[in-house]
């Protein structure tokens, strides 16, 4: 394992050996997609975007997408499964589970999110891997970024090998972005009717929620870093209706 550099963007890089075979079999798909042209990033890339060519599951009609995900017959709601990972208290899939859909939340200590094996069918993910190694307030302290990464890494595994209709991935503005790129979108809770700012970033395939702004006071009543971990519930209510 190296350390390297490259602009700005500084992070730890892994060897990973292949056969020729094997290479051959990657380049071939790579060719015919339309990601990156370089096999390491094209990786990364498939691994964000989802499996676009995983066979339709039982019971379910598969037609082509322009986003590249597989579209299936709508289950009814308590059959759509929406894994909320490393959800703490749930917050951010609060109204999926008060409209009635069959939500599974993943979060310690009940379960971990590197060895959860989720289920066949998922309609949509939420993920809010913890910002303790990517926050901008742990500037001049220690940083073990590789044990955040291998939550953020289980969480884009289990997005991946789901293929769910839509996914998105949370996480305060800092140091996640030099690795999972720029995000879809950055909000602040104000944005959405609650009267605080903390700046948040989603990675991910979903529709923007509508903005609903609010004058943001310059700090929370009874304000404490638990609390304010946890996913505002105007920006969960509005992620909810924009995506079903």
């Amino acid at each position: 394992m190296t350390q390297e550099s490259k602009g700005r963007r500084l992070g730890k890089v892994f060897s990973v050996r292949i056969t020729d075979e094997q290479r051959e079999t990657l380049e071939k798909k790579q060719s015919a997609d339309v990601g990156p042209r370089s096999l390491g990033p094209w990786l990364v890339w498939r691994a964000l975007k989802g499996n676009a060519a995983a066979p339709a599951r039982a019971g379910t009609t598969s037609t082509s997408r322009s986003s590249g995900n597989t579209k299936r017959e709508k289950p009814t709601l308590h059959r759509r499964v929406i894994l909320d990972l490393c959800g703490g208290s749930g917050a951010w899939s609060a109204p999926y589970k008060a409209a009635g859909y069959d939500v599974r939340l993943v979060t310690l200590p009940l379960f971990d999110v590197r060895t959860y094996k989720p289920p066949r069918d998922v309609w949509g993910i939420l993920a809010a891997p913890p910002c303790t190694e990517f926050s901008l307030a742990k500037n001049g302290s220690p940083r073990d970024l590789v044990a955040g990464l291998e939550i953020v890494l289980a969480c884009v595994r289990i997005i991946a090998s789901t293929a769910p209709q839509w996914w998105a991935l949370e996480n305060p503005v800092g140091l996640l972005g030099h690795y999972l790129g720029e995000p879809r979108d950055v909000f602040q809770p104000s944005d959405f009717g609650d009267p605080w700012t903390k700046r948040t970033a989603l990675w991910g395939r979903f529709s923007l929620p509508e903005r609903r702004y609010t004058r943001p006071t310059s700090r929370m009543r009874g304000n404490t870093k638990a609390r304010r971990a946890v996913t505002p519930s105007g920006f969960a209510r509005a992620f909810f209706e924009a995506n079903q």
